[in-house]
């Protein structure tokens, strides 16, 4: 996301409209001479050109008509303004850019304090301060979705039957049907990047007293049912399938996250091509087939998955799901190794006398 200067409309500090109370002229009056009698549009092009998120959180203290100035900034602006104020303020930081996020993460582990100081220090220096509860107010808003909590009717057992049901299912729920069955402006105004980042805070209880595993179950099979969202889907098989990505909070479920790898893998997400062929080569989840093992496999690695093309080597080695071929084994296995993968280097190595004849450029790999 490229990061943009927020926008007001040009007349936003025009001082045209009537003061009805004695306490609104007394703000004209009080008001900085230059702010009197300079042109709104010239006011304007002064204050908003060159300002971002925490210059204008400042302006919102100088007078007591602009202290609603971030807000109108975020309306004006629309979805992309509405998206980088809440990114900000989820992050303390107005520069924050969501493309340098996962760089961020990955980089302060091992970082030695002074030097996360330093960071700290000359990331938030314009003035906006981070506040999570605020940003989940602007995200949920640009969700475009409206999760409600009904009373149950059913018996309590009855009733957490059935809410876990739901959670778990591919197929929309009740709240999801009543969604898709307003209109169909309001589906389309679904906003996946708010649903999943919304999601992740209710998963980690950022921005609110307490995780919410529930509520991010529900916002992630909004997107999914919304917005046609893989990433959604792949992200709820991995919280039934894998306790940390839920810090415990998800019960595991095997059949469940076979479902949402299965709706993610054949709505085109590679990664979930990989987890669904595992899942039918360890029959988790699902009845055990080498055969479906081997064609999601070899799905995986023709969009380009490294690790999948060992899996596919390993299979004609050991003629799981098809004929033993050495031969294949090793094309596979060098494809994986060039990729970087060290699995397919210790399949040459098992195979060497095989590779060394059908793959020439083998001992590129091998002396390494």
């Amino acid at each position: 996301m490229t990061k943009s200067t927020p926008s007001l409309p040009t007349l936003y500090f025009s001082n045209d409209e009537p003061k009805s109370t004695p306490s609104q002229q007394a703000a004209i009056e009080d008001e900085p001479a230059s702010f009197q009698t300079l042109p709104p549009e010239l006011l304007h092009t002064c204050l908003t050109k060159y300002a971002d998120w925490g210059d204008l959180a400042k302006l919102a203290c100088v007078q007591s008509k602009w202290k609603n100035i971030v807000e109108d900034a975020a309306e004006f602006g629309g979805r992309d303004a509405m998206w980088e104020l809440s990114m900000c303020l989820l992050h303390g930081d107005d520069k924050h850019d969501e493309n340098e996020d996962k760089e961020a993460a990955t980089k302060k582990e091992g970082n030695d304090k002074n030097k996360d100081d330093n960071n700290n220090a000359t990331k938030n220096n314009r003035g906006l301060q981070k506040n999570e509860a605020l940003a989940i107010k602007y995200l949920t808003r640009l969700s475009g979705v409206d999760i409600e909590e009904t009373a149950p009717t059913q018996s309590e057992d009855e009733s957490s039957s059935k809410e876990e049901d739901e959670a778990k299912s591919v197929l929309p729920t009740s709240w999801q049907t009543s969604h898709n069955n307003n209109n169909h402006t309001e589906s389309t105004a679904a906003d996946e990047p708010a649903l999943l980042q919304l999601a992740t805070c209710h998963l980690s209880g950022i921005g609110l007293p307490t995780p919410n595993p529930t509520h991010a179950l529900h916002l992630l099979q909004a997107a999914y049912h919304l917005t046609n969202s893989v990433v959604s889907a792949h992200k709820l098989a991995l919280l039934y399938e894998y306790p940390t990505q839920s810090n415990n909070l998800i019960t595991i479920d095997v059949v469940a996250a076979f479902e949402w790898f299965k709706a993610a893998a054949e709505n085109g997400h590679v990664p979930s091509m990989a987890e669904l062929a595992l899942c039918y080569e360890l029959g988790c989840g699902v009845s055990q087939s080498d055969e479906e093992a081997l064609d999601w496999y070899t799905k995986a690695a023709n969009a380009g998955h490294s690790a999948a093309h060992y899996s596919v080597g390993e299979h004609f080695e050991e003629a799981r799901g098809v004929r033993m071929d050495h031969e294949e084994a090793c094309l596979w296995y060098y494809r994986a190794a060039v990729l970087g993968e060290e699995d397919g280097v210790g399949g040459l190595r098992r195979l060497e006398d095989v590779a060394r004849r059908v793959v020439p450029e083998v001992n590129e790999v091998l002396n390494e």
